[in-house]
């Protein structure tokens, strides 16, 4: 299983120093941390050798979970690990997966909401993202508006404006 921190730091309770210097720089949050302890101890009893957790976003009331690869590994069979993981995390949990392609990486994070495109827009000199919704979308949206644009923000390390059309 691949997580952001090392497999002796997920063992233990304590961090490495190599890891302590990426939760210091911000490289890897406390979230990433309790996510990838908490994957080390769930994978003795489901099978997640072939897990690649990337990155775990705490968005308040929801904790996104990032994965490269198979979404399902983490979701697990009749979502029994992802319920796991929601009860000791003691939030709501959405995994997706990260892909070179932003749509479908946007899609997992908002489903069932479909996500009318994305486009890259330039504001002030900087580049920035708009992710556009059909209006009727709104209701189908499994966060609040503030919520979504902070992760797409934490998400795409840019300027992400949310638009209802």
């Amino acid at each position: 299983m691949k997580t952001p921190i090392c497999d002796l730091c997920a063992r233990t309770s304590a961090l490495c120093s190599g890891c302590e210097e990426k939760l210091k720089g911000g490289k890897i949050s406390d979230m990433d941390v309790t996510v990838s302890r908490l994957l080390h101890k769930l994978g003795e009893t489901y099978n997640l050798s072939a897990a690649d957790f990337y990155k775990a976003i705490d968005l308040e009331r929801v904790v996104l979970i990032l994965t490269h690869g198979d979404v399902g590994i983490l979701i697990g069979r009749e979502g029994k690990v992802v319920a796991e993981i929601s009860t000791a995390v003691g939030k709501k949990v959405r995994i997706a997966e990260v892909s070179g392609d932003m749509r479908k990486t946007v899609s997992d994070i908002v489903m069932p909401a479909r996500v009318l495109g994305i486009n890259k827009v330039y504001k002030d000199g900087k580049e920035a993202y708009k992710v556009r919704f059909a209006k009727s979308e709104l209701k189908q949206l499994p966060m609040d508006m503030g919520t979504l644009e902070k992760a797409m923000k934490q998400l795409f390390e840019a300027d992400v404006v949310v638009a209802f059309e």
